[in-house]
């Protein structure tokens, strides 16, 4: 396939009508949305008139209509698997919100019948295109920082008091651990690429201060296949705040912030350098579309996405066991393969 890339959009909440926006706003993309579908069509259908786009009754109306190559995700996360699956039966290409499961055996069954297809399926994780984090990307993977030792993240925000159990985001079912599957997966999944699966983790989640059932301060311990250890909070009760923070033997590189790096080397002189901001939302999306149409190389490979969600459905184990250390199942990611969790906690999702 080559050219223009048509698509339509799944799910028009707020996170969905944002992707569109964003590619919208993109005319240079080689992705061009046409149609949209969501379980509310009542509340959409102004909002597609205004930006042109065809509003179909149901999701398998968009898979059965030809003039559709590729459908854009933004569902609950619960969905993702089945609709993958569904989209790669009907020829369809797919570019998935995170989550892409929340449990590994879905995820796995999805890559497996996009790879059946013949589709590509591609994962958002969009703070994967600042260029903060390509450069400490970059310094890690030329050995700018020596052997990587440990990797500290947080990403919160007070969303999590707008949500009541009546939302599927304020459902525990669809967001075990709390803000795990809203914010903190972007971090885990940045600390994966850098440093590659997770062996096993510890992770403390709790219910303090929302209105909803969820738990809005969770915290976990890494242990990574390499032998690199890492930290990572998310809070849904607090200001907004994000970091990433990368230690080397040679020295470290830390984003302090979606749009700075620092770096500093043995001497400990730090050195900051700044960013001009990027609509990251465009830029995955048009990256999805460079994939299917000229098989230009997506920044999230299939083994990544899998690490990830076995490591969130560890995570999620392990908060249910009150921190015990559980291990990461994740056969098929950079040949890792590790047996059970540690605690016979019960599954989410």
């Amino acid at each position: 396939m080559s050219g223009e890339i048509r698509a339509a959009i799944i799910g028009l909440g707020r996170w969905g009508q944002a992707l569109a926006d964003a590619n919208i706003a993109n005319p240079a993309s080689a992705l061009r949305l046409t149609h949209g579908a969501t379980r509310s069509p009542e509340k959409a259908e102004a909002w597609c008139r205004d930006r042109g786009l065809d509003l179909l009754g149901s999701y398998e109306e968009v898979l059965a209509d030809p003039r559709i190559d590729a459908v854009v995700l933004a569902t609950p996360h619960s969905q993702h698997a089945r609709q993958i699956i569904q989209a790669a039966e009907a020829g369809k290409h797919v570019f998935v919100e995170k989550p892409l499961a929340l449990r590994l055996e879905d995820a796995q069954a999805a890559t497996a019948a996009a790879e059946a297809a013949g589709i590509r399926l591609c994962v958002g994780f969009n703070r994967r295109f600042l260029p903060g984090f390509r450069r400490m990307e970059q310094i890690a993977r030329n050995g700018g920082l020596g052997q990587l030792l440990h990797v500290e993240g947080a990403f919160s925000g007070s969303f999590g008091y707008q949500y009541t159990a009546g939302m599927w985001r304020g459902d525990t079912a669809e967001n075990p651990a709390g803000g795990m599957a809203a914010m903190g997966v972007h971090i885990l999944d940045a600390m994966i690429a850098l440093l590659g699966p997770v062996r096993r983790v510890a992770a403390i989640s709790r219910h303090v201060a929302v209105p909803s059932d969820l738990r809005d301060v969770t915290n976990v311990a890494l242990d990574f296949a390499s032998g690199a250890t890492g930290s990572l909070s998310t809070l849904m009760s607090t200001a907004s705040f994000w970091r990433l923070h990368l230690f080397g033997g040679q020295g470290w590189a830390q984003m302090p912030d979606q749009h700075t790096l620092v770096t500093a080397d043995l001497s400990g002189t730090p050195h900051s350098e700044g960013f001009a901001a990027s609509d990251s939302l465009a830029q995955e999306l048009d990256a999805f579309a460079r994939a299917v149409a000229w098989n230009v190389p997506y920044p999230v490979t299939a083994s990544q996405a899998l690490a990830g969600v076995a490591a969130m459905a560890a995570i999620a184990d392990s908060a249910a066991c009150d921190g015990a250390w559980t291990a990461v199942q994740a056969e098929g990611a950079a040949g890792v393969a590790l047996t059970g969790p540690a605690c016979h906690a019960p599954s989410f999702g």
